[in-house]
């Protein structure tokens, strides 16, 4: 809302901007809920990158007709997966985030253990 309580024209514009990219935001987590892969979708370009590198095949090219480059990234072997975060750090748009559970959890009692000494 403006300052004089009455809708902004752009404050819709927005809105419906951000729930656009929430609508193309994935987020995948392996069965045990320890690995999770986000993609957003909006960032990728089809560039093939992030399956080329992936060494356990987690991730696919797939067929996308309504985008410009006809293909994009899909998680297909999530249980595969060993969070080794290829994929993320050689996507040049940053469309693509692994969170491992298991590397958190084991990097904060290395920290613990270094904080009691």
């Amino acid at each position: 809302m403006g300052n004089n309580g009455k809708s902004n024209p752009d404050d819709l514009l927005v809105s419906e901007e951000s729930a656009a990219l929430a609508e193309d935001t994935v987020e995948i987590p392996s069965t045990d809920g320890m690995t999770i892969i986000t993609i957003y979708r909006h960032y990728c370009k089809g560039c093939e990158i992030c399956s080329e590198v992936c060494p356990k095949d987690v991730l696919k090219m797939v067929v996308a007709t309504d985008r410009w480059e006809g293909s994009i990234v899909e998680v297909v072997n999530m249980d595969n997966c060993n969070a080794c975060m290829l994929c993320e750090h050689q996507c040049p748009d940053f469309a693509i985030e692994v969170r491992s559970l298991k590397k958190e959890k084991r990097k904060k009692a290395k920290e613990k253990i270094a904080g009691e000494k």
